[in-house]
């Protein structure tokens, strides 16, 4: 039961004489409900239920038993979503823009909520088109740290003693460049190997795009995320370890200079679906990282973690020049599914706005981002290097035709058997099509998982585009011709 002045992010029934509100923030399809003691008085306000729930954050201890989340911690994650943090990681103002509708209304912080009461909570949408980029980046990576700081601490060292065995001890240190990159090596390549994935945003308690914490719960549970999760996981841990780290961008044949004053554009005006925007965002299409072990840039590391069919990335700096030198760049070819592409990597040292209000507006901004990158992206659901699982959103038969002759003609392009390499399901429990029996065998347990989410998949591609119907496709990679596997990094590239 929610305590005085408390929310949950659960739900909870309202006790007798208590005020119920639900929070409703739509771009991160969550829902916080907060309930306000008999002792707050009946003339209350918006602003004093957002009050509640800024109390509430101060009075809940920042962590969980070990190993539990404990059943505030998406409560906790939903309030930095709604307050500017301190330098310490505290809750300080409401975000500047931030506007609030009852019923369709807009509302100040002065409308009395008594007048609102029916049956259950009142429902307050969060609007946030006035609001900007205001992250304090540093605090917001402490405090959500904290908030699982033994479970990940745990994590992340049972990975590197399982690296470093005898030698665990002093690596952990970290107080040389050398132990620092042995540290980094056992950290990214565990989520590197994490899956190439979407599927996990589906699962409860559900995240269009997952923050840097939410990710690292999915890999500790056994799943991933994509390349921008997966980069920001390992620059969470590096933040909280105190190594230096700055991300990375880089999309597909972005071999010009990187248009900073576009992409800082878009951002502002937010105009990412505008076709007229589409080359700038080729160069933000994907994430990496470069880590910096020590003030010398000749011991900076830099990775790549997305996984799928781009290779683990683990560069020295004179390895790393040959991909981030702006004088000399040279791409990585990998095929992203069946399609061989040049990926080229851009280092923003002094712009690192870009990449990080970029993920902020991927978590607070974008509207249905996750079946945008599932569906319209065709990242899909979960790639595996041998087998690309997606859903496709189509609205009557013909058009699942077409859908279906376009992806036939796709796997021909590529030189392989329509009948034999891509199939389509309705369900993935039942194995109808040999391909989908190979897939269900040899990775059950990203199928369990997708089935798992099978039920919010299909209501997120609904309410995206209301009136479809969705199908699976699964693509079999493992017969993909030779000339279009990836390019093989040097094995010194990638030596930990």
């Amino acid at each position: 039961m929610a305590t005085p002045g408390a929310a949950s992010g659960e739900g909870c029934s309202e006790p007798p004489g208590w005020f119920e509100c639900a929070l409703v923030d739509r771009i991160r399809d969550a829902t916080l409900k907060i309930a306000v003691p008999p002792e707050a008085g009946r003339d209350l306000t918006l602003g004093d239920v957002l009050s509640f729930s800024r109390s509430a954050d101060l009075e809940t201890p920042a962590a969980a038993e070990p190993g539990d989340p404990g059943p505030d911690l998406e409560r906790r994650r939903f309030a930095d979503g709604l307050f500017l943090l301190t330098d310490e990681g505290a809750l300080g103002e409401l975000i500047p823009g931030l506007r609030f509708r009852i019923g369709g209304r807009a509302c100040d912080l002065d409308h009395r909520l008594d007048g609102e009461r029916a049956a259950g909570p009142v429902r307050i949408e969060i609007d946030r088109a006035h609001t900007g980029y205001t992250r304090n980046w540093p605090a917001y990576l402490s405090r959500r740290w904290k908030l699982r700081a033994d479970a990940y601490s745990r994590f992340v060292e049972s990975l590197v003693e399982a690296a470093c065995a005898r030698e665990a001890g002093s690596v952990l240190r970290l107080d040389a460049p050398d132990r620092v990159r042995r540290f980094l090596a056992a950290v990214a390549g565990r989520i590197y190997a994490a899956p190439y994935e979407t599927y996990s945003r589906y699962l409860e308690p559900g995240a269009p795009f997952k923050s840097c914490d939410q990710t690292l719960d999915r890999i500790l549970e056994g799943d991933g995320g994509n390349c921008a999760e997966k980069a920001m996981a390992l620059y969470f841990i590096a933040h909280a370890y105190g190594i230096q780290a700055e991300m990375v961008l880089g999309g597909e044949e972005a071999a010009g200079k990187f248009p900073s004053r576009a992409l800082r554009s878009i951002l502002d005006q937010r105009t990412f679906d505008s076709e007229a925007t589409r080359d700038a965002q080729r160069y933000w299409q994907h994430y990496a990282i470069l880590c910096r072990p020590s003030g010398n840039a000749e011991d900076d590391v830099f990775c790549d973690v997305a996984g799928s069919n781009i290779p683990f990335l683990f560069l020295g700096a004179e390895e790393a020049s040959t991909y981030l030198d702006p004088d000399r760049r040279a791409p990585i070819r990998v095929v992203i599914t069946l399609e061989p592409i040049r990926l080229y990597y851009h280092r923003l040292a002094r712009r690192q706005d870009l990449p990080l209000d970029l993920y902020y507006a991927m978590e607070n901004f974008i509207a249905s981002i996750d079946v945008i990158h599932t569906v319209d992206n065709e990242l899909g659901l979960l790639h595996t290097g041998d087998y690309w699982v997606g859903a496709v959103a189509y609205r009557g038969r013909r058009e699942l035709g077409r859908i279906v002759g376009e992806y036939e003609r796709f796997v021909c392009r590529a030189g392989l058997d329509p009948r034999a390499d891509v199939c389509f399901a309705r369900k993935l429990v039942s194995a109808r099509h040999p391909l989908l029996e190979r897939f269900l065998g040899a990775y059950p347990c990203g199928a369990g998982r997708i089935i798992a989410a099978d039920g919010r998949i299909r209501q997120r591609i609904n309410s995206a585009n209301p009136g479809t119907q969705m199908y699976y496709v699964i693509i079999n990679l493992q017969k993909m011709p030779a000339h279009h596997r990836q390019e093989r990094i040097p094995a010194k590239a990638t030596r930990s």
